[in-house]
């Protein structure tokens, strides 16, 4: 799934062509990805792109909102003739023509160009909203994990009574958004703090490295616009992160510790596959 460097990552590219542009007409190819009044979208300007937590929101005229979840396997992928951008979960769709049997929506815009929502497992959605239905809609999440407001004695207060495992509770959005499985086993890692450890059971000294360090994490990677990690597609200039070139343990089980070289340990976290090293998280 899209961590917030991804979302993040889609988002300033598509702020870079999107506003200005008017919807001419939306189809919507797959009932389930799509919510709302479609009447209300032709002839609507888009003024801005924003993110939060792992939303994208388009804002458009008349205090409307496309607001898009991409889920575990959602693209949204602009095309004005030859040209593609975007991103998201890497396949095909990011190199052969579309609309593909996982386009879901299109949106036809005044001046001839599209934005294609592509979706192979169709758990993500896109939702019409007005201003008031957003916010109520993103009351649900803490802060993201960029944001000033994401501090020590913030996070503090959100794990005093948690007994869960401390990877777990980053990784839900209510405490903090945006932090993945792949930033949280990262973070965890730079920290030095063992992903089992009770939530609850963290000093204040390490909550405030963790802290610092999922910030670091996240902005890396944004800076190496997001992780891909599909062999066919990593290279795809102007599509593809970089992030995955510098992770220390996801994916990396039973390899060397970069840090220590004693070999990675692999386990299951709420479901969720957790590489860390025994010896350097404690």
């Amino acid at each position: 799934m899209p961590e917030l460097p991804e979302v993040e990552t889609i988002k300033r590219r598509l702020e870079e062509i999107l506003p200005g542009k008017v919807i001419h007409l939306v189809t919507v190819l797959r009932e389930k990805s799509f919510q709302g009044d479609l009447k209300l979208l032709p002839k609507k300007k888009i003024q801005k792109i924003s993110r939060r937590a792992k939303l994208l929101r388009i804002h458009l005229q008349d205090n409307l909102n496309l607001l898009i979840h991409l889920k575990m396997t959602g693209q949204l992928i602009y095309q004005e003739d030859d040209k593609k951008i975007g991103g998201g979960h890497p396949t095909a769709d990011w190199v052969n023509s579309l609309p593909s049997s996982h386009t879901r929506i299109i949106f036809d815009f005044s001046d001839s160009s599209k934005l294609f929502f592509n979706d192979m497992r169709v758990f993500g959605w896109i939702r019409v909203l007005d201003d008031a239905q957003v916010q109520e809609e993103l009351k649900q999440f803490g802060p993201d994990a960029n944001d000033g407001s994401f501090t020590a004695k913030y996070l503090q207060t959100k794990l005093s009574s948690r007994t869960i495992p401390i990877k777990q509770a980053i990784m839900m959005n209510e405490i903090v958004s945006g932090v993945g499985n792949i930033y949280a086993a990262e973070a965890l890692f730079l920290a030095g703090i063992d992903p089992r450890k009770s939530a609850s059971s963290l000093t204040g000294g390490e909550l405030q490295i963790l802290v610092a360090k999922i910030k670091e994490v996240i902005e890396q990677g944004i800076l190496h616009s997001g992780t891909t990690f599909d062999g066919k597609y990593v290279d795809l200039s102007g599509m593809s992160g970089k992030y995955q070139n510098y992770l220390n343990v996801y994916g990396r089980a039973g390899e060397a510790c970069k840090n220590c070289g004693r070999q990675l340990c692999a386990v299951k976290i709420a479901g969720r596959g957790t590489v860390f090293c025994e010896h350097c998280q404690k």
